[in-house]
C-alpha cells in the first residue's frame, strides 16, 4: 500500500506514526511511503518495465553493427552510429530537458509524462529500422527516375538506416533517463541498492533470453522480431506507468527569465562541474563509458571477424556470461548497502583493467573468448551496479535529474568522440578489433585517479552514514 505525506521530502526509514516500535516499518521516498507489501509491488512493476525495456533495447543495440557490416559500411560509420550520434543527442538536448523534467509538474508526476510521449515515439524508430531495407528499396522505387538513377539501392537504404538510427537516438535518450529520474523519485535511498540489484537481475534475465533464443533467429527473422520487441515493450511499459505512482514535489526554484540556447548550456555545466566530488564522478563515468561501450561493438566483430564463431555461438557466448552473472548481483548490492558503492566501483575499475590486459595476451580460441566472457563479467556488473548506486546516492534529489543528466551529457559527449577514434583506429589498423581490448585497458587505467578523489570527498562530507549532498551555489 501507498500514501502520500504532505511535509517531507527526504528519503527515510521511519516507523509509522499509528504503530508502536515493534509494528511495521514504512520506507519514505519523498511524500510517498510504503510498506513492505506496497515497496513489493512497486519493484513488480518497475521489474517488468526495466525487463521490457532491456529487451527491447538489446534489438538495436546487438544486430546494428552487423547490420551496418552487411550494408558494407565502413568502421568509422558503425563507430558514428552506434555511438557519437547518441552522444550529439545527449550533449545538445539533455541539459535542457533535464532541467525541464526537474522543474515540470503535473496531476500524475514529473517523469512519467515524458515516458508516455516518447515510449510510443521510440517504438516507431526501432521498428523502421528492423524494415528498413523494405522500406528503402519501395521508396528508392518510387523516386523520381534522375534522382534513382543517381543513387544507389544499397546507398539509400544505408541513408535511411542512419537518419531511423538517429531518431532512435533521441527518443531512447529521454526515455532512459526519465526512467532513471522516475526511480531516485519513487524508490527509498535505504534500499535503493539492493532495489537495483534486483533490477540488474531482471535486465540481465533479460538479455540472456534475448542473447540465447533470439539473437541467433536475426538474419531469418529480423522484421518479424522488430515488430514482436516492439508491440511487447510498448504495452509492457504502458502497463507499469499506469501502475507506478508518483507523490508531491516542493514548488520549483522561480527563475525570473528562461535563459536562451548558449545560457542554459553555461549554467547547466557552470552547475554540474563546480562541485569537486561531482566534477571527478562525471570523469571517472566518461572515461569508464568511453572504455566500455566504444570497444563493445568491436569486441562483437572481434569475434565473428578474428576468431570466426557464427552468430548463433556469439549469441550462446553472451548469453552464459550474462546468465552466469546473475549471480553476482544481489552479493554486490548488498556490499554497496553495507559498505559503499564507491569502494565496489573502485574494485570493479581494477578488475576490468586487469581482464583486459589479460584478453589482449590470451584470446585465441572461442573457448579462451567464452572463459574471457565470464570472468569480465563480475567487475562489469560491480562497475553498472556501484556507479548507478553512486549516482542514486551523491546526488541532491532537488536537481538530480539535472545532475544525472549530466552524467550522460559527458558521457555521451565524450563517445561523439570515442567512437570515431575507434573506428580511425579500427580502419587504421586494417580490422586489428584485438585493439578494441587495449583500448578499454587504457581508460580503465586512467579512471583510477578521479575514483581515489570522489572517495576522498565523500569521507570529508560525511560518509557512509552521514553525506550530505551538497549543492551548487
Amino acid at each position: 500500500m501507498t500514501q502520500t505525506l504532505p511535509n517531507h521530502y527526504r528519503d527515510t526509514l521511519m516507523p509509522h506514526p499509528d504503530t508502536h516500535a515493534e509494528g511495521p516499518k514504512i520506507y519514505q521516498a519523498g511524500t510517498l511511503t510504503y510498506t513492505k507489501g506496497g515497496l513489493m509491488a512497486l519493484s513488480t512493476w518497475l521489474l517488468f518495465g526495466d525487463f521490457a525495456l532491456t529487451f527491447f533495447e538489446q534489438v538495436f543495440g546487438r544486430y546494428i553493427p552487423i547490420y551496418l557490416k552487411d550494408l558494407q559500411a565502413s568502421n568509422t560509420l558503425i563507430g558514428l552510429m552506434t555511438g557519437s550520434f547518441a552522444g550529439l543527442v545527449n550533449v545538445f538536448f539533455l541539459p535542457g530537458i533535464s532541467r525541464w523534467s526537474d522543474e515540470f509538474r503535473s496531476s500524475i508526476g514529473r517523469r512519467i509524462p515524458f515516458l508516455y510521449v516518447v515510449a510510443p515515439l521510440t517504438v516507431l524508430s526501432v521498428v523502421g529500422v528492423g524494415f528498413a531495407p523494405e522500406l528503402g528499396r519501395w521508396l528508392h522505387a518510387h523516386l523520381p527516375a534522375q534522382l534513382s538513377e543517381s543513387v544507389s539501392e544499397s546507398v539509400f537504404v544505408l541513408a535511411l538506416l542512419c537518419v531511423l538510427t538517429v531518431s532512435f537516438h533521441f527518443f531512447n535518450m529521454v526515455l532512459i533517463n526519465a526512467y532513471n529520474w522516475l526511480l531516485r523519485d519513487v524508490v527509498p535511498l535505504v534500499v535503493m541498492s539492493r532495489f537495483l540489484a534486483w533490477f540488474s537481475i531482471v535486465g540481465t534475465a533479460s538479455t540472456t533470453l534475448f542473447l540465447w533464443f533470439v539473437f541467433p533467429h536475426f538474419a531469418t527473422h529480423r522484421w518479424q522480431i522488430f515488430l514482436g520487441v516492439g508491440v511487447f515493450y510498448l504495452v509492457a511499459f504502458m502497463m507499469m506507468c499506469l501502475k507506478v505512482k508518483e507523490g508531491e514535489y516542493p514548488a520549483p526554484t522561480p527563475r525570473d527569465d528562461r535563459p536562451g540556447f548558449f545560457k542554459t548550456f553555461a549554467v547547466y555545466f557552470r552547475e554540474c562541474l563546480q562541485v569537486p566530488i561531482y566534477r571527478h564522478f562525471f570523469l571517472l563515468y566518461l572515461l569508464i563509458t568511453v572504455a566500455l561501450t566504444c570497444a563493445n561493438s568491436f569486441i562483437t566483430l572481434f569475434a565473428s571477424s578474428t576468431l570466426g564463431i557464427d552468430l548463433g555461438d556469439i549469441g550462446h557466448v553472451f548469453a552464459w556470461s550474462s546468465g552466469i552473472s546473475l549471480l553476482f548481483f544481489y552479493p554486490l548490492g548488498w556490499l554497496c548497502d553495507r559498505y559503499s558503492p564507491l569502494h565496489v566501483t573502485l574494485g570493479a575499475i581494477i578488475g576490468m583493467l586487469a581482464g583486459s590486459i589479460l584478453a589482449l595476451v590470451l584470446i585465441q580460441t572461442k573457448a579462451a573468448f567464452l572463459t574471457y566472457s565470464i570472468a569480465i563479467s563480475l567487475p562489469t556488473v560491480a562497475w553498472y551496479l556501484g556507479q548507478k548506486a553512486m549516482s542514486m546516492k551523491l546526488f541532491p534529489s532537488e536537481k538530480f535529474g539535472q545532475f544525472s543528466g549530466g552524467l550522460n551529457v559527458f558521457g555521451c559527449g565524450a563517445l561523439i568522440v570515442g567512437n570515431i577514434l575507434i573506428g580511425v583506429l579500427m580502419d587504421v589498423s586494417e580490422s586489428n578489433y584485438r585493439l578494441a581490448f587495449l583500448w578499454t585497458a587504457i581508460l580503465c587505467a586512467a579512471a583510477i585517479f578521479p575514483m581515489v578523489i570522489v572517495i576522498r570527498e565523500w569521507r570529508r562530507l560525511g560518509g557512509h552514514d552521514n553525506y550530505d549532498a551538497p549543492l551548487p551555489k
